[in-house]
Parts: C-alpha cells; sequence; structure tokens
C-alpha cells in the first residue's frame, strides 16, 4: 500500500537538515531504511553549516545548536521531544588538554567552529571557574591539526570518539560530565527547529514531518545494535565503545532536559554571553504522531 506521507508530494519539496555526525542515526533511522518520502530532500552538514543554512532560510527544519535557537528564538520554533543530549558523559565532546580545568587561566586554547553550543558551554565553564583563556579557531579531525603552542582543544564529533587523544594529552575533559556535576541536569547539545513562517504556511505538512522523525526515532530505538555496529564500522571504534556511546547518548526532550535547556540558557544571560532571555516556544502540531500507528499498510 502507499505511504500515508506520500499524499503530500504534489506539495512542494521540504528541505530537512541532518547533521553530518553519528550522533543522529537513532532519529534517522527509520528514514534511512526507506521510510522517507520523496518530497523530504535531506541535508547533511556539521551543525555550524546547518545553522547557518537555517539563518539564511535555506532550510526549513533541521537539527540546529541550541545556542543557534537561543539566538533566533524570534524566527524559528522547537519541534517536541527530538535532542541530541546527555546526563553526564556524552563522549563526543571534550576537552583535550595538557593541564587540570582549573590550570588553564591565560593559556592557549583552539576552538573548534562546527558547533556553537559546545563552545560557548566551555565559555561558560570557564567564565564560573573565574578563568579566563586565550582563544583561537580552527578546524580540528585528528591530534596532528592541533597547532604545537596550544595548550589545549576543544573536540567534537566524530573526531572526539574515533582518535585515541589520551594517547597525546594527559587530561581528557568530558563537557557533559562536566555540566552534571556543576548542575546535576541533563545538557542539551543540539534541538531540532523550524521556521516561524514554514509552520505558519504549512502546518498540516510539518506535523506530518514530525510524526515520521518520531517514528523513525522510535525504529532506531528498535535496532540500536544495527546502529552500535554500523557506527563501529564507520568510525572503526569497537563495539564497545561505540555501545557504551549510544547507551549515554538521549534523543528526547522531556521535562528533565527541557529544565537543563532552560538552565543552561539562563546561565549564559546571567554571564552576558546572551544578551536576550530565551523562551522556549514549541510548535503546537496538528495531528498527534501516535494516531498515526505505522508507516506502511500492508
Amino acid at each position: 500500500m502507499k505511504n500515508k506521507f506520500e499524499q503530500y508530494h504534489q506539495q512542494s519539496p521540504v528541505k530537512i537538515g541532518r547533521i553530518s555526525y553519528i550522533n543522529v542515526a537513532p532519529i534517522y533511522y527509520g528514514l534511512d531504511k526507506g521510510l522517507k518520502p520523496a518530497w523530504l530532500k535531506m541535508v547533511t552538514a556539521p551543525p555550524s553549516v546547518l545553522n547557518n543554512m537555517m539563518a539564511n532560510g535555506d532550510i526549513d527544519i533541521s537539527p540546529i545548536s541550541s545556542v543557534a535557537y537561543a539566538l533566533h528564538q524570534k524566527d524559528w520554533l522547537l519541534l517536541p521531544d527530538l535532542s541530541i543530549a546527555c546526563s553526564g558523559k556524552v563522549m563526543s565532546v571534550i576537552l583535550v588538554s595538557r593541564y587540570p580545568f582549573d590550570k588553564l587561566n591565560n593559556k592557549r586554547i583552539i576552538l573548534i567552529d562546527e558547533s556553537a553550543t559546545a563552545v560557548e558551554l566551555l565559555k561558560l565553564l570557564f567564565i564560573i571557574k573565574k578563568a579566563k583563556p586565550i582563544f583561537g579557531i580552527g578546524a580540528i579531525q585528528h591530534p596532528c591539526d592541533i597547532p604545537k603552542n596550544a595548550d589545549a582543544a576543544l573536540i567534537i564529533g566524530d573526531a572526539a570518539l574515533k582518535e585515541k587523544w589520551s594517547d597525546h594529552y594527559d587530561y581528557i575533559l568530558d563537557l557533559g560530565n562536566m555540566w552534571m556535576e556543576l548542575t546535576g541536569l541533563p545538557f542539551v547539545f543540539a534541538v531540532w527547529a523550524v521556521q516561524k513562517s514554514f509552520a505558519h504556511k504549512r502546518p498540516e505538512v510539518l506535523s506530518a514531518i514530525i510524526d515520521l522523525l518520531h517514528i523513525s526515532k522510535k525504529e532506531g530505538s528498535q535496532h540500536l545494535g544495527q546502529i552500535v555496529e554500523s557506527a563501529s564500522s564507520k568510525l572503526k571504534i569497537s563495539l564497545d565503545m561505540s555501545k557504551k556511546y549510544y547507551n549515554r547518548l538521549c534523543c528526547d526532550l522531556g521535562p528533565m532536559q527541557i529544565k537543563g535547556l532552560e538552565s543552561f540558557f539562563s546561565s549564559l544571560y546571567k554571564e552576558k554571553i546572551l544578551s536576550k532571555k530565551v523562551s522556549l516556544s514549541f510548535f503546537s502540531r496538528v495531528v498527534e504522531w501516535s494516531s498515526w500507528g505505522t508507516i506502511t499498510d500492508n
């Protein structure tokens, strides 16, 4: 039988973003396995690129850095129950350092340019510790990419997982764990957002896309073993490490994740990293995703 979501095929295509790291694999599992309708056009890129594309109106819906939402809250709405979050160690957002964290005052730290949230979280942690490092920007995928005169570097995404950073640095500091120790709350690195203009013009299509993403995520949770094996093969990491990573990763946006997100935004505003307070605004769906049942009829 016809895919229920193909009823929108006569309308103009919808562009949806996808982060180019393995962290989104559980959410996009169903879409990768044939559930993606032809009218849904996927755009895969690092978080910073997707942030810019959303800001420029080049894509309609996308996972975006949490900080990017804070900066564009007047233009975007959040999608319900979708995030990249953790409660403690996240493994894929780390600071590799030659010194303990509290000894990095006036030391040179290289920041990657791929994730606004990780950068602002690190800056916030330094402010709380009353440290003032010297920041630089660089593209880092391997240990050899870090300048020799740098004392520490922020590493995110697949590069944080697949390289043996402990062979090169004495201290591997997990930012998700640092946040948990500080606040006792989960940390939300990315959320899914939609252009308000798109939500206003095409609410039924947006509701269907939310349904589709939730069903895709549900299928991902039911096939986590396959996702673990695929990530292990892709990054050339052990199955055990891949399993630990996905077990630590949270793709939901429940009450505790929302509380952690609000605490993060509140702290950024308090420390004047953000110039405006942030209000979380969600799209109210036209159709509840659970009412769709399965994607296809046999």
